[in-house]
């Protein structure tokens, strides 16, 4: 199941709490980032699209819940 959050930061302010090494350039395609965020404007809202981090996994849903 693909977790959804509401608000355009909550889902990488969770991310970051799982992955506190993270930092903004690790979301930006244009610094070299990693890890791309979407939302399709479905209402749905935001959701991990790729996952390409070297050193670190893909949070769980259980592990984004609990942040």
């Amino acid at each position: 199941m693909v977790g959804y959050y509401t608000t355009p930061n909550q889902l990488k302010t969770k991310i970051k709490k799982v992955h506190s090494d993270l930092t903004d350039e690790d979301f930006n395609p244009f610094k070299g980032g990693t890890i791309t965020l979407q939302n399709n404007s479905d209402g749905k809202g935001d959701f991990i699209a790729e996952w390409n981090h070297p050193s670190l996994s893909k949070p769980t849903q259980s592990q984004l819940d609990s942040a």
